[in-house]
């Protein structure tokens, strides 16, 4: 099978992550497919949801992309992040060759999966256990976690959820990482308290009963992305989930037409696989 095409890859685009600088008021962008991003705020480096290794779906579904590079390469990270316990968002495969290659970086999960990445020999001091209503600060970068309805809304005896997102806030720009998520009233109150967010990675690829009887589980459609886009004047979209797995994909084109269509204000970019985004705040 024909594998889609990287923009950029390998150790030109790991070099290409490091050497990039992130002004305040800047954010850059790299898209490793699925809901795998890089984040660059100021000096900090964020990779969420990277899966690196040669992936295989358990009901044996095809991969739609190679990986960007190898989990053997370490990279320049201060936070790998997760946001929640299905393979194709966290893989031990990847996180502990990233663990043992690079010592200080940490790890971002949702507290109820904790134990696994402990388990697997990342020692817990490099891991960070996020709920959703404690802020994390790691210098002038600010994390805020946000429940996500995965198909439903899970917690642990403690009330910790096992399914998140993520706004990552520095240099006055915040970007929203949804996860996997449905839209729930719930969702929306909490990104209006969070407001304004300048950036939502949001995925896109919708559910049906037939995915669901294969026992994928779905998330908002683009329609959907794009009403919660207008409903909280969110400046700029990135579309994800939608390009990974042979029967759980979206159309960018049917992406396109639900903004241009619902949501006409506001932007939306779908990046190429390794392509670098670099986003500025508006002039006021």
């Amino acid at each position: 099978m024909h594998k889609k095409p990287w923009h950029k890859k390998g150790q030109v685009l790991i070099d290409e992550i490091s050497a990039s600088s992130a002004a305040s008021g800047e954010a850059l962008i790299w898209f490793l497919g699925q809901s795998g991003f890089v984040i660059k705020l100021l000096n900090k480096i964020i990779y969420i949801d990277a899966i690196l290794h040669e992936w295989q779906d358990s009901s044996g579904a095809a991969r739609l992309l190679d990986p960007p590079f190898l989990p053997a390469h370490p990279v320049d990270a201060d936070i790998f992040a997760c946001t929640h316990d299905h393979s194709d968002h966290l893989n031990i495969e990847t996180l502990l060759p990233q663990a043992k290659g690079n010592k200080n970086t940490l790890f971002l999960v949702p507290a109820p999966i904790t134990s696994k990445l402990i388990a697997a020999g990342i020692p817990s001091e490099r891991i960070i256990a996020a709920r959703e209503d404690e802020k994390i600060r790691l210098g002038e970068l600010e994390i805020q976690s946000v429940a996500a309805a995965h198909k439903e809304y899970c917690t642990d005896e403690t009330g910790a959820d096992y399914a998140l997102g993520y706004i990552f806030s520095s240099g006055g720009v915040n970007i929203y990482h949804a996860g996997d998520t449905f839209v729930t009233g719930r969702l929306l109150d909490r990104l209006r308290l969070a407001a304004p967010i300048n950036i939502a990675i949001l995925p896109v690829n919708g559910g049906d009963w037939e995915r669901e009887a294969k026992g994928i589980i779905g998330n908002m459609s683009a329609e959907d992305a794009a009403k919660l886009v207008r409903a909280l004047n969110i400046e700029l979209t990135i579309p994800a989930h939608f390009d990974f797995l042979e029967g759980n994909t979206a159309a960018p084109a049917r992406i396109i037409d639900a903004f241009s269509t619902i949501a006409p204000e506001h932007k939306c970019h779908i990046l190429a696989l390794g392509e670098r985004f670099i986003y500025r705040l508006p002039p006021r």
